[in-house]
């Protein structure tokens, strides 16, 4: 019996390996993290851009997985990625405004 539709497309559906879902996820949560960091420290208007762009990501990904597994690594690996661009960032701010002594 022949099927059209959506019934065939879940026929041949084939699982996506365990390797491309996390690089997927890293690299969606890097993209947002750092974003979300420039965010953070930019006090121009394009800090918005960073923003909206930050949540276009976050849309993707939670479009790519439907399931609460990947959405919470996602949430939790952008949060560590956002603290350690802000921290990063805070020491090179720090480091430009305040130059260590010579000798």
């Amino acid at each position: 019996m022949l099927r059209f539709g959506k019934a065939m497309e879940e026929d041949f559906d084939l699982e996506e390996s365990i390797w491309k879902k996390i690089w997927w996820i890293a690299f969606y949560a890097i993209t947002a993290g750092i974003l979300l960091g420039l965010f953070t420290t930019i006090t121009s208007p394009i800090k918005y851009v960073c923003s909206l762009v930050a949540l276009y990501v976050a849309i993707k990904c939670f479009k790519r997985f439907s399931t609460w597994g990947p959405r919470i690594s996602f949430i939790v690996s952008a949060i560590i990625v956002y603290f350690a661009t802000a921290l990063v960032i805070a020491i090179v701010i720090y480091l430009r405004d305040n130059p260590m002594p010579a000798g």
